[in-house]
């Protein structure tokens, strides 16, 4: 798995979820040539690195709309082309959302920290 190349971000939320935290990223800088609207990316406790990513990144399509994307080990998946990506509360519902299924979290709440 390639992680998202980001030189510089700001952290827009945090969040406990079960056995990992999550930080959700805004105004990305990156150097893979990537447009990140937002990164939420998922660290299992005590691990050093995100091993899951949920990515709003610039749709290639002329719209002007947001991918949703999945980044895990072994998945790297456009789910929808949407405008609500760009809507950080949307994002991060839906992004909560995924975590809770993909890492297997479906009795554990989110808690926002930030």
């Amino acid at each position: 798995m390639k992680a998202p190349g980001i030189r510089t971000a700001i952290p827009q939320r945090r969040y406990k979820l079960g056995d990992f935290s999550v930080v959700v990223l805004g105004d990305i800088e990156s150097d893979d040539g990537v447009d990140y609207r937002y990164v939420f990316a998922t660290v299992r406790d005590g691990e050093p690195e995100p091993r899951f990513y949920v990515l709003s990144v610039r749709s290639q399509n002329a719209s002007g709309d947001f991918a949703l994307r999945v980044l895990s080990e072994g998945m790297d998946r456009e789910l929808d082309v949407s405008g609500r990506w760009r809507d950080l509360d949307q994002f991060c519902d839906q992004a909560i959302a995924l975590a809770q299924q993909v890492l297997e979290l479906g009795d554990e709440q989110a808690w926002r920290l930030m």
